[in-house]
């Protein structure tokens, strides 16, 4: 008795990895990953993901959808400037805040 295997290669496409029409969104990541001096938009979807608590103390200090900012220091903690105004997060809310980096954002 003969037996046959046949492979089958089965390719999954992610919908939340798609973005842009169809190309990936490779430029989304963390604030914390983000170098001194760098600008960038904060992603949106990232700050639903938070704890309520902490939605309500980044958008008390300006942090909020799709604001532009600075980084004045990088790592942990991460000093941001948001509307000419410095605040500083600890790493385990930077690390959970994805932001899309831009050379061609106005000043934060």
């Amino acid at each position: 008795m003969v037996s046959a295997f046949i492979h089958y290669m089965v390719m999954v496409v992610i919908p939340s990895t798609l973005a842009n029409n169809g190309t990936s969104d490779h430029n989304r990541i963390p604030l914390t990953q983000l170098l001194r001096g760098q600008r960038a938009v904060i992603d949106s979807e990232s700050l639903k993901t938070l704890a309520e608590a902490d939605r309500c103390l980044l958008r008390a200090m300006g942090i909020h959808e799709s604001c532009e900012l600075k980084v004045c220091k990088a790592g942990a903690p991460c000093i941001i400037e948001v509307e000419r105004t410095r605040v500083g997060l600890c790493g385990s809310v930077a690390s959970k805040v994805f932001v899309k980096p831009c050379d061609g954002c106005p000043a934060a």
